[in-house]
């Protein structure tokens, strides 16, 4: 019951802040398409959502707080094609994942980030290289410590808690951006090519929306994606335009019909849509939808 008070009263909230502050044209999208339910049960609270560039046509998930630190390959009918446990991580509150490409390599960031009280000083993102699978890949596998990056976060202003992240190909930082201000709060970082000690996330500017669930950034970083519980916000970079530069100007509402707890998006690779991907609150079907470039 708890559960559906807030779901509901984020709803409410969601829908006055997006009605007051992004009352523009409809993006050229179209409507939604359902392309698959999830068909695997560990896959509970679906939460983050992300092209995989070395397994065309596939996406990476993971689940919320309360899983084992692992992802998931589905494909685009939301079918299992694999799972991968990170060994030696833990896995507090999951929330987001992305994908870096860095001289050549392509990685998986996943964005431990979550902190419902804010009482967290520390968050955190685990970077390793992006799994390749092919017909001889074992469905479940373990990518070892020596293959994990695991960076520690500190916002400058206090902790955050927060569901939504991205690696911009162009200014190679990351972005993260958070849950539960009226008008939540977009940090970033440089990410460092080996270990380091603990990052600040250094405050970039706010945007007006609230209940921020997930964030795509396209392949060629010229678009963006961010989402809550009841829209999606789209802007179109200009050029010479940084990330920060680009959110202060009003987003386009895109269309999108508001899923069970709907946390998770993402751009095709391809760049020809996007896709959504909801948890599964009181056992109700994830699906994956898109919606189609027009």
């Amino acid at each position: 019951m708890r559960q559906i008070i807030y779901v509901c009263y984020a709803l409410v909230v969601c829908s006055l802040l997006t009605n007051h502050t992004n009352g523009q044209e409809r993006g050229a999208f179209g409507e939604r398409e359902a392309k698959g339910s999830l068909s695997y049960d560990e896959i509970k609270e679906a939460s983050g959502l992300v092209a995989s560039v070395r397994n065309p046509g596939n996406f990476w998930t993971h689940n919320d707080s309360g899983d084992h630190a692992r992802i998931f390959l589905i494909n685009d009918s939301a079918q299992l094609k694999k799972t991968c446990y990170l060994k030696g991580v833990v896995a507090r509150d999951w929330e987001d994942i992305g994908i870096m490409r860095r001289h050549g390599t392509n990685y998986i960031i996943v964005g431990d980030i979550g902190d419902n009280k804010a009482q967290y000083p520390y968050v955190a993102v685990h970077i390793f290289e992006e799994p390749k699978v092919t017909v001889r890949s074992p469905v479940v596998d373990t990518i070892p410590p020596t293959g994990i990056c695991s960076i520690i976060l500190k916002y400058e202003d206090g902790p955050r808690d927060a569901e939504s992240l991205f690696f911009d190909p162009q200014d190679e930082r990351l972005y993260i951006i958070s849950k539960r201000e009226l008008s939540v709060g977009v940090y970033y970082t440089d990410l460092p090519s080996g270990p380091v000690d603990t990052l600040v996330l250094k405050k970039a500017g706010n945007l007006p929306l609230a209940f921020a669930t997930s964030a795509a950034i396209s392949a060629d970083g010229q678009e963006l994606l961010v989402k809550n519980l009841v829209a999606v916000f789209y802007w179109k970079r200009k050029p010479g335009e940084t990330i920060p530069d680009m959110l202060k100007r009003p987003a386009v509402t895109l269309p999108y019909i508001p899923e069970p707890q709907g946390e998770a998006i993402a751009f095709s690779r391809e760049g020809d849509g996007y896709y959504t991907l909801s948890e599964r609150p009181l056992g109700m079907a994830a699906i994956l939808y898109f919606y189609k470039r027009l």
